[in-house]
C-alpha cells in the first residue's frame, strides 16, 4: 500500500495514517495527513492543510487554511495565508504567522503567534509572544482568576441583602 495517494477531483494529496513521507511537498494542492503520519521535509502548498491526530511535519509549512489536529507537531515555522485552527495540544516549535483569524484550543503551544485577524483563545495562551487582536473566551478568564468553571453550582452567599433595614 502506498504511503501517499492523490484524489484528482479535489486536487488533494493524502498521506495515509502511520506513514512517513521523506520528500518536500511544493505543489498547488490540498494536503491531508492521517493519524500518526510524518512528513520529513518542508510543506509549501497553495491549498489547505489538515494534520491528523499526532501528525508531524519536520520542516517549515506554508498553506492557505490550516487545521492542526490534536497532538500534531510542526518542528519548523508555520505561515498561513488564511485562517488557523489549532486543536488540543497542537504544537508549533517555531513562529506562527497567520494572515487571517486564529482559533486556539487548550494546550496548544507556539514559539510565537502573529495574526492579522482575531485570535480566539480557549485555555491558556499558546505563547508569551502574541501579536494581534485577542478574544479570550470565558474559560480562559475563569482559569486566570481562579473562579470555578461551573457558575451554576456556585451558591450565592446568604445574607440579609442590601435593603435589610427596610424589611423590619
Amino acid at each position: 500500500m502506498a504511503s501517499i495517494r492523490a484524489h484528482r477531483e479535489s486536487n488533494t494529496l493524502i498521506i495515509m495514517k502511520n506513514s512517513s513521507y521523506a520528500r518536500p511537498i511544493t505543489h498547488r494542492v490540498n494536503l491531508i495527513m492521517g493519524i500518526n503520519a510524518r512528513c520529513m521535509e518542508r510543506v509549501m502548498i497553495d491549498g489547505n492543510l489538515e494534520l491528523g491526530k499526532n501528525a508531524q511535519v519536520t520542516g517549515n509549512v506554508r498553506a492557505r487554511d490550516v487545521i492542526l489536529g490534536p497532538g500534531s507537531i510542526i518542528y519548523g515555522d508555520l505561515f498561513v495565508d488564511g485562517d488557523l485552527k489549532a486543536l488540543d495540544n497542537a504544537r508549533v516549535m517555531g513562529h506562527v504567522k497567520v494572515a487571517g483569524a486564529a482559533f486556539i484550543r487548550p494546550g496548544a503551544r507556539f514559539g510565537s503567534l502573529d495574526a492579522g485577524g482575531l485570535i480566539e483563545i480557549q485555555g491558556k495562551p499558546p505563547s508569551k509572544h502574541i501579536k494581534g487582536k485577542i478574544v479570550v473566551t470565558e474559560d480562559a478568564v475563569e482559569e486566570k482568576k481562579g473562579i470555578k468553571a461551573n457558575p451554576k453550582k456556585d451558591k450565592k452567599p446568604k445574607g440579609k441583602g442590601l435593603f435589610w433595614f427596610l424589611k423590619k
